[in-house]
């Protein structure tokens, strides 16, 4: 109780008998603040540093500095990718570079990226110049095609690789795929990705880029997709081979037979092409029957196409074995565009940046590295408990006053319950007789004093204390 008394009594009596605890805690305060000063001061310093540096780099941003630094960076990234990939042959790293420049100024793309397709291609197992060539060709499949610049690679390589091809092909395969796309209802990704998918099968059953695309396109015109295209196929050629007796009942009902007369396998392109030829003596209903029992339900409506489309197939390789130049004709239109002339003009701006950026790019990571290390020493001082007997000091003081500051607030609770309100109380209700006394015998209750008033010089200095 005794606790509590006193805590009543330095409230609400103003008792003085804490001032000397009180100037102690300020001095101590003081003291700490004296410290803490010494201890800032070099930081404080290091902050003047780090806000001059900073300063020094907005105005290096004004001048479009910061701008090439960053394009400089992005180019070296792509060189180290390259370099990576090219162990057997380094001394072609700066013909490279030097390609992906002028690449870069030739299609109005980003030169970092460039050489990023050329290190792809390379990690693909071609060569450097295999490589730097197959870029060229991606990057005509990027305009001619509408692709992007890293799923045309993707497309390139897996079509390349799956039919064994070498990359003198690419041009040969690009024109293949840009000119079905323009004359049938196809489009250069759909078309492409079919290839890529079916590409593995397709060589090992003697299809050339022409006839698998002849083959290919009759199902995407209707199902709209190159991946699915591409698996019923898969699954259609396999299954003529297949021994099973469901496929050799349906082939044998069309007077079809997967071997020769020597008894040997045949190809599955040569059975295809015999079961699209019968097919023209086949009624609608018993196509579908023979389709499912040869292939399977799930792929059956898709190689109908194939099989019921023998004349269209062979009109669109036809197309695509007259398809050369129309790739790198139709780049050459779309290049002299309003468009790719603006895109031309930002990406020479960007390799300017790169070459501007070049010329600095060492000193400035050193600096940025320098940065890096202070950053570090300074982890490395927190992190080793120099600041320890700082930091547990002032833990000590944070708990010492938390806990005096949780027993003011039990206290407080207790000893508001034991202050007597009453003469607060009685003063707020004597206060309501003396505004009335304050107006003498007019109560501004009743309409006619109120308006008496308003006439009397008292009203106005009512008004005047008030306001005042």
């Amino acid at each position: 109780m005794a606790d509590l008394e006193r805590t009543i009594q330095i409230i609400f009596n103003g008792d003085d008998r804490i001032s000397e605890t009180i100037r102690k805690v300020d001095n101590r305060l003081n003291d700490l603040n004296t410290v803490a000063v010494n201890v800032a001061t070099p930081f404080a310093h290091l902050t003047d540093v780090i806000l001059k540096v900073d300063a020094a780099l907005g105005l290096l941003a004004a001048g479009g500095l910061i701008y090439a630094y960053k394009k400089s960076v992005d180019f070296e990234s792509a060189t180290v990718d390259l370099q990576k990939v090219i162990d057997k042959e380094p001394e072609k790293l700066g013909a490279a570079q030097k390609a992906a420049m002028e690449l870069s100024a030739q299609y109005g793309e980003s030169s970092s990226k460039i050489l990023q397709s050329t290190a792809n291609f390379v990690q693909a197992g071609f060569t450097v110049d295999e490589s730097m060539k197959l870029t060229k060709n991606a990057l005509n499949l990027v305009i001619a095609g509408d692709i992007e610049a890293s799923q045309a690679s993707e497309l390139l390589v897996a079509a390349l690789k799956g039919f064994k091809a070498p990359a003198s092909d690419a041009a040969r395969l690009i024109d293949v795929l840009n000119e079905v796309s323009n004359k049938y209802a196809t489009n250069t990704e759909e078309l492409a990705r079919g290839m890529a998918g079916i590409a593995p099968i397709a060589k090992i059953m003697g299809f050339s880029f022409e006839e698998t695309a002849g083959i290919l396109t009759p199902v995407i015109e209707v199902f709209r997709s190159g991946d699915e295209a591409a698996i019923a196929l898969k699954t259609g050629l396999l299954k003529l081979l297949d021994d099973s007796e469901p496929v050799r009942k349906a082939l044998a009902q069309i007077g079809v037979s997967q071997k020769d007369s020597n008894g040997h396998l045949r190809s599955g392109r040569d059975i295809l092409m015999d079961v699209a030829k019968a097919f023209h003596t086949v009624d609608e209903n018993q196509k579908l029957f023979l389709t499912k029992e040869i292939v399977g339900i799930e792929q059956s409506a898709r190689m109908v196409e194939v099989f019921n489309n023998l004349s269209k197939s062979a009109e669109i390789t036809a197309v695509a074995m007259n398809a050369a130049v129309s790739a790198s004709q139709e780049v050459q239109i779309r290049l002299a565009s309003s468009e790719s002339v603006l895109k031309r003009f930002a990406t020479g701006f960007e390799n300017l940046g790169v070459i501007v950026g070049d010329q600095f790019s060492i000193s400035v990571t050193k600096a940025v590295s320098g940065g890096v290390e202070i950053e570090n020493s300074l982890q490395k001082i927190v992190s080793d408990r120099t600041f320890k007997p700082i930091f547990d000091a002032f833990n000590s003081f944070s708990d010492k006053l938390g806990i005096f500051l949780s027993g003011v607030a039990k206290a407080m609770p207790e000893a508001f319950k034991n202050v007597n309100f009453n003469p607060l109380i009685d003063a707020f209700g004597s206060l309501g007789d003396e505004i009335k006394s304050f107006f003498g015998d007019l109560d501004l209750t009743k309409p006619d004093d109120y308006s008496g008033l308003i006439c009397q010089d008292q009203f106005f200095n009512f008004c005047s204390i008030f306001l005042n």
